[in-house]
């Protein structure tokens, strides 16, 4: 039977996986996996054709599945296990990127052998840390991945968006205050300024650094054109990197800012 901490969860997790979807144009919604290929039987509750292609998509209940939730992402993750607050934080990154890829980030969290696989010596180290501090590097490292990810320019908000709500829920869950969840937010506001800051003086070297090398290949020194040009593609794409975080930095806080009032 499930337990309180995971309808806890799943509740949270299921308020962004939408309802019933056969959109041909998702590979997901395919039981083999892409578009054309197999038979398209959609996505329920984010429980898709392409990863349960026996299943009969359309007809699940809730029960069905809370209980594919519970067997595939909530006992891996070993949920009853974890404290509240990193209980969430590493379900909700688990479904959404990966059940190895959330137990590697508590792993790395507290302390324990990163793996992926979560035991009883991730479990020991994890009673052992402070829960508001696994959330936070959780969480964390949950943005940088998404913000590596080519897709972010097409889904960057409402990942952001997610991120900060899970986080701002998982550190209530974990007995911070709603005060503490803004200082938290107002923080991420702060570094998303300096982040704009850095990539604005970032792609301005970049451009002067490209006028020089302009200049320089009307000399025909083509040494110092090809080191220049180097020099002013990294700046620009620094500033491109630190433009994309200041966003997720930005739509994080106002999740949390929203969450906390």
């Amino acid at each position: 039977m499930p337990t309180p901490k995971f309808a806890a969860c799943l509740a949270v997790t299921l308020a962004y996986e939408g309802g019933y979807s056969t959109v041909r144009a998702d590979p997901g919604n395919w039981t083999g996996g892409k578009v054309g290929k197999g038979t398209l039987k959609g996505t329920m509750k984010g429980i898709a054709a392409s990863a349960y292609p026996d299943l009969d998509i359309a007809r699940l209940t809730d029960d069905e599945i809370a209980a594919i939730y519970e067997r595939d992402y909530w006992r891996p993750i070993r949920g009853d296990s974890l404290a509240a607050g990193p209980d969430l934080a590493t379900f909700d990154y688990g479904v959404n990127s990966g059940v190895s890829r959330a137990a590697k980030a508590l792993q790395k969290a507290v302390g324990a052998k990163v793996d992926g696989k979560i035991g009883a010596a991730t479990i020991y180290a994890a009673s052992a840390s402070e829960p508001k501090a696994v959330v936070n590097a959780i969480c964390g490292a949950r943005l940088s991945f998404l913000r590596s990810l080519t897709s972010w320019k097409t889904f960057g908000k409402g990942w952001g968006r997610r991120v900060g709500e899970v986080k701002a829920r998982a550190l209530l869950m974990a007995g911070a205050t709603a005060e503490a969840v803004l200082t938290s937010a107002a923080d991420e506001t702060r570094k998303a300024a300096n982040d704009n800051k850095a990539s604005n003086a970032s792609v301005a070297g970049g451009a002067v650094t490209g006028g020089t090398a302009t200049v320089q290949a009307g000399g025909l020194d083509w040494l110092a054109l090809g080191a220049l040009a180097v020099a002013a593609v990294v700046l620009i794409g620094c500033g491109i990197i630190l433009y994309r975080r200041a966003n997720a930095r930005r739509e994080m806080a106002a999740a949390m800012v929203a969450v906390a009032k």
